[in-house]
C-alpha cells in the first residue's frame, strides 16, 4: 500500500490520475492528458467509460486522447450499457488488454453503482495491481468515484462508498476553495480520519506505483484533514 503523508492508495503497477475537470475541447486538460499518456503503456489500447451521455460522446473523448498520441481503443457510456454487458466476458477481455482506463462524467454515483460487485471491477483492480500496469484516469465523477466515499454533485447530497482506490480520501473535483465545497466541509461528520482532496479544473493529482505523488497542471491541490482543518498543500513538495 503506497503512502505519502496521510494519503494512502491501492498498491499497484499502474498510475492513478485524479483530474479535477476542465474543458478538453478548449485544451484546458491537454497538459494533464499528455502527462497521463507519458506514464501509460501505449502498446495497449485505451478504454473510455463515462457515467452518462452517449457512446458518441465517449468516442470523442477517446479521439481527443488519440490526437495527443494515445493508442486508440474502445469507448462506452453507462447510459447505454446494461449490467449484463458490464459482466460479459467480452467486456472483461477488453479490460484485460487495456493499458489505460478513463472514467468520466458529472455524477460519480452511476459509475460506482454500475461497477461495484462486478467482474468488470475485479478485472480493473487486477489490471491496476499486476504487471498489466493499467493507468486509471478519473476525470470529475471518475476522480470522485475512485475515492473512499462519494457524494452526488448537487444537494441534497447522497453519500455512498466509492471504489476505494484512494483508500482514505474523498475527492472534490472542480475545486474553487474550501468555503465553496460543502463536501469537504462535511468531512468531520463522516469520518475524522478521512483526507479531503480538492482538485481544481485543469489540475490532476497523479499517484505512481513507486509512491510518487505529483501535481500536474497549472494549480494546486488542497488537502483537508478532517480532524485538523484545511491547508493548501503543494503535494509535489512532499513526494
Amino acid at each position: 500500500m503506497p503512502q505519502q503523508g496521510p494519503l494512502r492508495w491501492l498498491d499497484g503497477e499502474g498510475w492513478l490520475v485524479l483530474l479535477g475537470g476542465g474543458d478538453w475541447h478548449r485544451g484546458e486538460t491537454d497538459q494533464v492528458d499528455a502527462l497521463a499518456l507519458s506514464v501509460a503503456n501505449l502498446d495497449r489500447p485505451m478504454i473510455v467509460l463515462t457515467a452518462e451521455g452517449s457512446a458518441a460522446g465517449a468516442d470523442r473523448i477517446l479521439e481527443h486522447y488519440t490526437s495527443l498520441g494515445g493508442p486508440g481503443g474502445e469507448a462506452f457510456s453507462l447510459a447505454t450499457m446494461t449490467r449484463d454487458q458490464l459482466q460479459a466476458e467480452e467486456f472483461r477481455l477488453l479490460l484485460q488488454e487495456a493499458g489505460i482506463l478513463y472514467l468520466g462524467g458529472a455524477n460519480p454515483l452511476p459509475l460506482v453503482n454500475n461497477l461495484v460487485n462486478t467482474e468488470a471491477l475485479i478485472t480493473i483492480v487486477e489490471g491496476f495491481s499486476t504487471l498489466q500496469g493499467l493507468t486509471l484516469i478519473g476525470s470529475v465523477a471518475g476522480a470522485a468515484a475512485l475515492g473512499r466515499w462519494i457524494f452526488t454533485p448537487q444537494p441534497p447530497y447522497h453519500q455512498a462508498l466509492g471504489l476505494g482506490f484512494a483508500m482514505n480520501a474523498v475527492i472534490a473535483p472542480h475545486f474553487a476553495g474550501t468555503e465553496n465545497s460543502p463536501i469537504l466541509r462535511a468531512l468531520p461528520h463522516i469520518d475524522e480520519n478521512l483526507l479531503g482532496l480538492g482538485i481544481p479544473d485543469g489540475v490532476a493529482l497523479a499517484l505512481g506505483p513507486l509512491g510518487q505523488v505529483e501535481t500536474w497542471g497549472e494549480g494546486q491541490v488542497t488537502a483537508v484533514i478532517s480532524a485538523r482543518g484545511a491547508a493548501d498543500v503543494d503535494l509535489d513538495s512532499e513526494s
